[in-house]
């Protein structure tokens, strides 16, 4: 079965993000909620199998010489 992949790692800086209205960020995280449910693992129960239903987010504070905050499900 072919399958669609999406690999998504956006650093998007904390004032830019507070700036994105409330209604948008909350649509954002819905749609990617709505996709993590169709997504399926690859080559599932197999030696191989791969980690792809997986949608986080974290604060980080790696430019300011800190450490990450704990990742979140989205």
């Amino acid at each position: 079965m072919a399958l669609i992949r999406f690999i998504l790692d956006l650093a998007i800086p904390e004032a830019v993000y507070n700036g994105i209205s409330p209604a948008k960020r909350v649509a954002i995280r819905d749609m990617i909620r709505e996709l993590r449910a169709y997504a399926v693992k690859i080559n599932a129960g197999a030696d191989n199998e791969e980690m792809t239903v997986n949608a986080k987010w974290h604060r980080c504070l790696h430019d300011t010489g800190g450490k990450c905050e704990d990742g979140q499900d989205i």
